[in-house]
């Protein structure tokens, strides 16, 4: 599939022309239909695309209308494979219904969930058409839409041209009295940002004790979370900051394996779906869920994509990270390559770039004269292991025959606490704001 085209199901909707540029020649194609998704279709069709629809049907709208635009769609030869509709929540009264909502948090994650569920490896154009829906609808869905595109940012932020680009929609006006529109697919971009997360034992979900007694089980299915947040702070710690071999040898990697794994399990559109299922309660035409949002499922998908970005990098070193006994040894031209490749290339850290190879530097010159420099401990030891992008004297184990270097792990470094190495450089990981 080459595309992904997310829209929302109209309520009801009159026929209206829509014109289209066509991408083979310099004429216009026109399509008629009850809705702009209609005539996407019938373009998309006629210039031999693969696409699939995701069709966003917010609850207050009746599943006859999602039943009936379906219908439509399969007029039109659309595999019905490819068509895949959500129920999104929303908040407010409609009609006879009143619908309650902690706010519109849960509306966008369905959403986000929604959109990464259609979206694989082959999609490489994502078209959102918000033409029709009312406009607080019409935020959260965009709100959403630009979180989903940051998030792919980040599990491609490696291999950028593996990103999918987006599209809005927009309809211009040609001829509202015969109700003629054209139609442009316009690229939309946004700059990679992240949420930086300061209180890292705070949950997404927050469920309501008074109509569930004991949500504890559900606390303690998704308390992999914290851990997620913490691990994606140190590790952009370590790049910001230059600690390249804190990066390699440090982090507990296989834990971070097990983490994304859980993500992908206990994260999906599926298993929130079914939470916000079991916190739901509809009686006297109101629909009431009992599960509010503290953060977006959005902000912390793009940490973990960020996370699995992090994980590709260190697979791509670990074959080079020699283990001796209680020593994880990196060479220093291994070192050097992560510095080039990934701090300065890849994130543009380049003052921490500068720190890093400055070190490095040093420690070749030393090993070629062939001893081992040593220093008295730090008086000020994180200012120091931050000035040495980590790389402290007191920490470091020099093998100059092979030009490598190691932390002391397991070697207590404070006596009087038993606190090991790792345990300080891990704080140090912990420290970046």
């Amino acid at each position: 599939m080459s595309k992904l085209i997310c829209a929302l199901v109209p309520k009801g909707g009159e026929k209206y022309i829509y014109h289209f540029n066509d991408n083979k020649s310099s004429n216009k194609k026109s399509f008629e239909g009850n809705s702009t998704i209609e005539a996407i279709t019938q373009y998309l069709i006629s210039q031999n695309e693969e696409f699939k629809i995701l069709l966003l049907r917010p609850e207050s709208i009746e599943k006859d209308q999602e039943e009936k635009l379906i219908s439509e769609l399969l007029k039109y030869r659309v595999p019905k494979e490819n068509i895949k509709c959500v129920e999104v929540p929303v908040k407010g009264n409609y009609e006879s219904k009143k619908f309650n909502l902690n706010n519109h948090t849960i509306t966008a994650d369905i959403t986000f969930l929604a959109m990464q569920d259609c979206t694989d490896d082959d999609i490489k154009e994502i078209i959102l058409d918000v033409s029709r829906g009312l406009n607080f609808q019409i935020l959260v869905i965009v709100d959403a839409y630009r979180r989903f595109l940051v998030a792919q940012q980040a599990k491609n932020y490696i291999d950028k041209a593996k990103c999918p680009k987006f599209y809005y929609v927009y309809l211009t006006p040609v001829n509202l009295k015969e109700k003629e529109y054209e139609v442009t697919f316009e690229e939309t971009k946004t700059p990679f940002f992240v949420d930086y997360f300061k209180d890292v034992n705070k949950l997404p979900f927050k469920f309501d004790t008074e109509y569930y007694q004991d949500p504890l089980p559900f606390y303690q299915e998704l308390n992999f979370i914290k851990e997620i947040i913490s691990c994606v702070n140190e590790c952009i710690s370590a790049i910001k900051r230059g600690f390249a071999l804190a990066f390699l040898t440090i982090i507990n990697w296989n834990n971070i394996e097990k983490l994304l794994a859980l993500s992908y399990e206990k994260l999906t559109l599926k298993r929130i779906k079914e939470l916000i299922e079991t916190f739901s309660i509809e009686k006297d035409n109101t629909k009431e869920i009992k599960l509010s949002m503290e953060y977006s499922l959005g902000k912390l998908w793009i940490y973990i994509y960020l996370l699995e970005t992090f994980y590709k990098i260190y697979k791509e070193y670990e074959n080079k990270i020699e283990i001796e006994e209680h020593r994880k040894w990196v060479k220093i031209e291994t070192l050097r390559d992560f510095n080039e490749k990934i701090i300065k290339n890849h994130f543009k850290e380049t003052s921490s770039y500068t720190l890093l190879d400055n070190e490095l530097e040093n420690f070749k010159k030393i090993f070629k004269e062939g001893n081992i420099e040593t220093k008295p401990p730090s008086s000020n030891q994180e200012r120091n292991f931050n000035a040495h992008a980590g790389l402290l004297y007191e920490f470091i184990d020099q093998d100059y025959k092979n030009y490598r270097l190691s932390y002391k792990l397991g070697e207590i470094l404070d006596k009087d606490h038993k606190k090991k190495i790792e345990d300080y450089v891990k704080d140090y990981l912990k420290a970046w704001t």
